[in-house]
């Protein structure tokens, strides 16, 4: 694409230096098309980016998963690629280019531009001229989306509106907090949209406070019922540009990202019933592409044919709604690309020898779901399957972890990074994420990640388990399952020593895996593993078949029944 050149409008502002970031207002992870400015600026599509822009060079930061695919994508633009957490921070640059221009004009007054709508934190103090150049070049920009908003059942939330409400002003104690993370607003209303595409929300604003409840929305985007249903919950409803944005959130900080990251018993039921129903997906998919793969001499199969064919079969699911996230579909060096992009014009054939990566989630009326799976296809190479099993070796140590209450993820994560290391090796993204309800698929406050997060794992919680390796030009190799954090209560064989007394030790926490699909065996290295690591593949094999099996045609049963056979050493 032809790069749009913001110099003009710089200079007819007078503005120094202009700084962009790959965000909504509600920082949201999807965006509607109208504040995808960064991607019609330069190309790049990747959901994390900050550009800044002088009179003599261009630069945009991202984070590990879009090294790749971001250098492709900027080529030919004049945007220079900056990685995050190897090369100088974009703060830290923009301070370094204010001191350089304040001594090469002698003015201290250096003007930074940039739509304090979008920029949050320490770069939003850097602005001192609050404005949106993207209105002034992109003539046919989106408007904002006015898709109507959906009641969502009690039979799927599992706690009425009202009762969130008063245990947010309860933990808030009653001070005003206006909410405008969409996801947040979804949950507390109990309301859906589809403003976002993969997460099921509507752009507005939330106010409450023990004197006003107000959602700051278009009144296009509200049928009477929903509007009834807010007056029973007496909650007002104003225009979007309206929000009263000095209100902000209360100092003691925001309730709801851990409260709603903390299922209740509804939820939970809900989570496992749409866990089954892409068990059953994954499995039905994974036939048909064997089958196909057989015959691709005649019609080879694509990345693309895959997207669409798992979109298809999740159709065929009761209570599907649509992708938790654009689907990954990466065939050797393409899963070498942690975000890979599927498209028409990276599409390839899936043929010969090698790997194959699926990333792929959905999201159910009464769930969320998200999983990753890397197959071997054909003869691959002896590092090919020491990678494989290495990953696998540290999905499977995180998955077994029994840990103190108050244990944080960072405490955690080198469980799933330690045989990687111990071959010199590691992967630059988080090895897990919190997990939505009918929500985003990505979610905090909790994670496991090698950077610190104050928040402990508790009971409740769910979220990904995905260890990774990636090969520059190569193959990429993730094994991703979604777990819940559950009280652990060890069975009397396994205390060797004394009874376990939780007044003497304390609480101890697990996880239990809820994502139900084979693990490809045939990339495994037998004598890389340990007699309990091999114990409990067959142990999760035996639960993925005999949950399965019940929802299945003979003919599928007994195709999944060799995926899930007893391996040993």
């Amino acid at each position: 694409m032809e790069p749009i050149n913001l110099l003009p409008n710089m200079q007819r502002h007078g503005i120094d230096i202009y700084v962009m970031t790959n965000s909504d207002p509600h920082q949201s992870e999807y965006m509607p098309d109208h504040w995808k400015g960064i991607e019609k600026l330069t190309g790049f599509r990747g959901e994390v980016a900050t550009v800044i822009i002088t009179d003599k060079e261009a630069r945009l930061w991202t984070d590990s998963r879009f090294f790749i695919s971001g250098a492709k994508q900027l080529e030919g633009t004049g945007y220079q690629l900056m990685k995050m957490g190897i090369d100088i921070d974009a703060i830290s640059w923009l301070d370094q280019k204010i001191k350089e221009m304040q001594s090469a004009t002698q003015r201290q007054d250096i003007r930074v531009g940039g739509d304090l709508r979008v920029i949050f934190g320490a770069l939003r103090e850097r602005i001192n001229t609050d404005i949106d150049l993207m209105d002034e070049v992109w003539a046919d920009r989106p408007s904002l989306p006015k898709n109507k908003v959906e009641l969502y059942d009690d039979a799927y939330n599992g706690e009425p509106a009202q009762s969130k409400i008063a245990r947010i002003l309860e933990k808030t104690r009653h001070q005003p907090i206006l909410l405008s993370a969409l996801d947040e607003i979804a949950w507390t209303l109990n309301l859906r949209g589809t403003d976002i595409p993969c997460t099921p929300v509507f752009v507005s604003y939330l106010l409450l406070s023990d004197t006003e409840k107000t959602l700051y929305i278009d009144s296009d985007k509200l049928n009477p019922e929903v509007i009834n249903y807010l007056k029973a919950l007496g909650v007002s409803n104003k225009p979007y540009e309206e929000a009263p944005f000095e209100i902000g959130t209360p100092s003691s900080g925001n309730p709801i990202p851990l409260m709603k990251a903390l299922k209740n018993v509804i939820e939970l039921k809900g989570t496992r019933a749409a866990m089954l129903k892409d068990g059953i997906v994954m499995t039905r998919f994974y036939r048909w592409l064997e089958e196909q793969l057989k015959e691709a001499s005649s019609k080879p199969i694509t990345e693309l044919d895959c997207v669409q064919k798992i979109i298809d079969l999740r159709k065929e699911q009761p209570l599907y709604r649509e992708e938790s996230f654009p689907a990954i579909v990466a065939w050797n060096e393409h899963g070498a690309m942690p975000h890979y992009e599927n498209s028409v014009e990276t599409n390839v054939a899936i043929k010969g020898d090698g790997i194959l990566l699926i990333d792929t989630g959905g999201q159910y009326l009464d769930g969320t779901t998200d999983i990753t799976r890397t197959v071997c296809l054909g003869e691959v190479s002896n590092e090919m399957k020491r990678d494989y099993t290495l990953v696998l070796k540290g999905h499977i140590r995180l998955a077994q972890a029994v840990f103190p209450a108050g244990t944080r993820g960072d405490q955690l994560d080198a469980l799933a990074r330690y045989d990687l290391w111990r071959d010199g090796k590691t992967y630059l993204h988080g090895t897990s994420h919190g997990v939505g309800h009918y929500l985003g698929v990505h979610e905090g406050p909790q994670s496991v990640r090698m950077q610190h997060n104050p928040q402990p794992l508790l009971s409740g919680m769910i979220i990904s388990n995905e260890p990774a390796i990636y090969i520059a030009d190569g193959y990429g190799i993730r094994h991703e399952n979604c777990v819940l954090c559950k009280p652990f209560e060890p069975k009397a064989e396994s205390i060797q020593c004394r009874t376990y007394n939780k007044d003497e030790f304390g609480e101890f926490m697990h996880f239990e895996t809820l994502t139900l699909c084979y693990f490809d065996t045939h990339g495994l290295v037998m004598e890389l593993l340990t007699d309990e690591e091999v114990d409990w593949i067959n142990k999760y094999h035996r639960k993925v078949y005999e949950t399965l099996a019940p929802n299945l045609a003979e003919e599928e049963r007994e195709w999944l029944k060799v995926k899930c056979q007893t391996i040993s050493k």
